[in-house]
Parts: C-alpha cells; sequence; structure tokens
C-alpha cells in the first residue's frame, strides 16, 4: 500500500513535468482541489508536493490567496546560463578527450533519427529537446568529474524550464539543432577547443534569445 509521502513524490514528480514544461503557466494559480481530482487523490498529498516545490522555485505561496506557478524570471534566466558557461565549457573540453565511441554511438543513433523526422511536427520538437538533454548528460558523464553534473542536477527543473521556453521563440528550434550538431561534431573529432567554442556558442545564444525573444511567450 503506498504512503502518503509517496503519492505525493508521485505528485510532486508530474507538476514538475508539467511546470518545465510549460503546460502550466508562469502565475498560473494551483487548486488543490483541483489537482486532486486531476491525480486521483485527496488534497493532503498535493498540499505536501506543492510545499516541495516552493524551495526549488518553481511556485510561490502566498498566504490566504493561494499557489501560483513561479515566473520565468529573466534575471534567474541569466544567472543559471552564467553558471552553465563556465561549467559546461569546462566538462565539454575535458568530454571532448574521453568520450567513449559507445557514447558517440548513441548520440548518433539520436541525431540520425533526428534527420528523417519532419521539422514543422510538434514531435520533433519534443525530440529535439529530449537529444539536446541527453546531449549535455553524456557530457557530464563523459568528463568524468561527478561534481559538475551534481551542481547542474540542483538546477535542472530550471535548465529544463528553460530549454522548452528557448524552443519557443520562432527563431530558435533551426538555430536549436545546428548547435547541438556542432557541438556533436566536435566530440567526435575529439577537439578540446572546438567544443569548447560550440558549447559557448550554444549557451550565449540562449541567453540571448531570453534577453531579447521575437515572441514574448516565457521571457
Amino acid at each position: 500500500m503506498q504512503t502518503r509521502q509517496t503519492i505525493a513524490d508521485q505528485v510532486r514528480e508530474k507538476l514538475i513535468d508539467d511546470i518545465v514544461k510549460l503546460r502550466l503557466k508562469p502565475n498560473e494559480k494551483l487548486s488543490e482541489q483541483f489537482l486532486a481530482g486531476r491525480f486521483g487523490t485527496s488534497r493532503a498529498p498535493v498540499h505536501d508536493a506543492l510545499a516541495q516545490l516552493e524551495p526549488m522555485g518553481l511556485v510561490h505561496i502566498v498566504p490566504q490567496s493561494g499557489t501560483f506557478v513561479s515566473e520565468l524570471s529573466v534575471r534567474r534566466c541569466y544567472d543559471i546560463c552564467d553558471v552553465r558557461l563556465q561549467l559546461e565549457t569546462y566538462a565539454v573540453r575535458v568530454a571532448a578527450e574521453r568520450i567513449t565511441q559507445e557514447q558517440l554511438d548513441q548520440l548518433q543513433q539520436l541525431f540520425d533519427r533526428l534527420d528523417t523526422m519532419d521539422p514543422q511536427l510538434e514531435e520533433t520538437r519534443t525530440f529535439i529537446h529530449e537529444v539536446d538533454a541527453q546531449l549535455h548528460k553524456t557530457i557530464y558523464d563523459a568528463c568524468g568529474n561527478a561534481l559538475i553534473a551534481e551542481i547542474i542536477r540542483q538546477y535542472l527543473p530550471l535548465i529544463e524550464r528553460i530549454r522548452h521556453a528557448n524552443m519557443k521563440f520562432s527563431h530558435r528550434q533551426e538555430a536549436t539543432l545546428a548547435e547541438m550538431k556542432e557541438i556533436f561534431e566536435a566530440l567526435k573529432h575529439r577537439s578540446p577547443e572546438w567544443a569548447c567554442k560550440a558549447m559557448e556558442t550554444h549557451i550565449r545564444n540562449i541567453r540571448a534569445a531570453i534577453a531579447f525573444p521575437d515572441d514574448q511567450a516565457g521571457a
């Protein structure tokens, strides 16, 4: 039999997914009663789950008013991009020398599948995001520095939220894919300098898109 805490954990993970993927919009009010009905549970585990999301910066609870999805703060996005710029350029530089052929082959399969997909479909946008996430995860694993992955993991829901917002900017899907392929090519050629430059360009372009999006949604 599931405990209330286990149910609360499941609700929390579903809410994180909804917030990260922007199905729940910034400043949207979250009704415990509605969410309990949606998830088929009582209000208690929903209440517990929302309380866990507040210190993660994904919701804010206003006494006497309710719980709201946190805004995607531009300043917060800048700060995360700046941290990523330092950590991930280092990680990819090291990973370019250490990445295994098996890891490259796994990434190649993902990129090969992308090349067969219609860029106009929502399914393609979703898959680009998944490949992007896997590319970065592989780099963290290959660089051999567990602390980098640990630091990034602390902010992963916010990073994922930025990724999804980034992909909603109309000009960023094609550019993001090109940047990902550039990073991958550098890894395949085992070139630390090329990989570092490609990663820096990728993260700086994400930051610039947040600063000057042509579509203000999620900015």
